[in-house]
């Protein structure tokens, strides 16, 4: 997408930051890693025994919930992205396509791909109309991808499936260390009662549910500049879901500002992974990509602050769908 907006005369390093910045958007949205991580991770923790006799019964956690939650809020995040690209491109006078839509090509191109857009409306539409759950749905988009690369595709042969699986089992076994280490880390939390002192002692402080909120976000955002996206769910989740029960908040909602909150990650240094890519990818210096991600960095935190202070934007659709 960079060569194409260069070429249409965009300013090299605001295309790379464009790219960039909309990158975090899978993380949000259904399926999204970090979502099933999220879950997995929420799954053990129990509300205490004094935030239920504070605040009542405590919604379950689902990844399913998740995904549904993640809907609303990610249309919220990327327009923030449009509003944003839009104001800044009608003050550079960027104009993109001049020269209209080519029917016959976009046609072409959607009937050439048929079968792999089909994959996540397969997946996802599983999953919502119930006929198997996200782990499982992770066996039906294996068989149905390999089944498609093999034999309508023809492009998938013993080599490239032997280099996927050994990416994959990489992939997954640093999750599963990481995994492995945060789960003894957040029993020992629990039990030690340290979450439900630190959210007493942020009560003692203030009990102003905006003034807390800030404080998260602030924090999470902080984090995200420094540690990788997965990493920081396993290993906060622990911590800060115990201090959320205290709160009243509920998990979902919890689950789906620390996604967004952490999606910031992405376009902010030193880590800032997006920024790498982009730069390697289209040729601008980093330093370029990141002072014209500035803005959508702060409108993306503007969003973050309304969908955590208006809970229902996360949560309407899922007790909607019955959750």
């Amino acid at each position: 997408m960079i060569p194409a907006m260069t070429k249409r005369n965009y300013d090299l390093s605001y295309a790379s930051a464009v790219t960039a910045s909309a990158g975090g958007l899978g993380i949000i949205t259904p399926p999204s890693i970090p979502l099933v991580i999220f879950g997995i991770s929420a799954l053990g923790l129990r509300p205490p025994p004094e935030a239920i006799s504070m605040h009542g019964p405590f919604s379950s956690v689902s990844i399913s919930k998740l995904f549904i939650a993640g809907v609303i809020p990610g249309c919220i995040v990327a327009g923030s992205l449009l509003v944003m690209n839009y104001i800044i491109s009608k003050k550079k006078n960027y104009k993109g396509m001049e020269d209209g839509w080519n029917k016959s090509l976009v046609w072409v191109s959607v009937r050439r791909g048929f079968w792999s857009i089909l994959a996540p409306v397969l997946i996802l539409g599983g999953i919502y109309a119930g006929f198997f759950t996200p782990t499982e749905s992770a066996v039906v988009a294996i068989f149905y991808t390999l089944f498609i690369g093999i034999f309508v595709h023809r492009e998938l042969n013993f080599k490239k499936i032997f280099f996927s699986l050994r990416t994959t089992t990489w992939l997954s076994g640093r999750v599963l260390l990481i995994l492995f280490a945060a789960t003894v880390f957040g029993r020992l939390l629990v039990e030690q009662r340290i979450p439900a002192m630190l959210a007493e002692s942020i009560i003692s402080w203030t009990d102003n549910i905006y003034i807390i909120w800030t404080i998260l976000i602030l924090f999470l955002l902080f984090v995200g500049m420094f540690m990788e996206t997965l990493a920081a769910i396993m290993i906060l989740v622990p911590v800060l879901l115990p201090i959320t029960y205290m709160l009243g908040i509920d998990p979902t909602h919890v689950g789906i500002v620390v996604i967004c909150t952490l999606s910031v990650g992405f376009i902010t240094p030193p880590l800032g992974e997006n920024i790498f890519v982009a730069s390697g990818i289209g040729g601008a210096t980093v330093e370029q990509i990141v002072m014209k991600s500035l803005p959508f960095v702060l409108i993306l935190v503007s969003a973050i602050f309304i969908i955590a202070f208006f809970p229902g934007l996360a949560l309407w659709l899922p007790e909607l769908m019955g959750y």
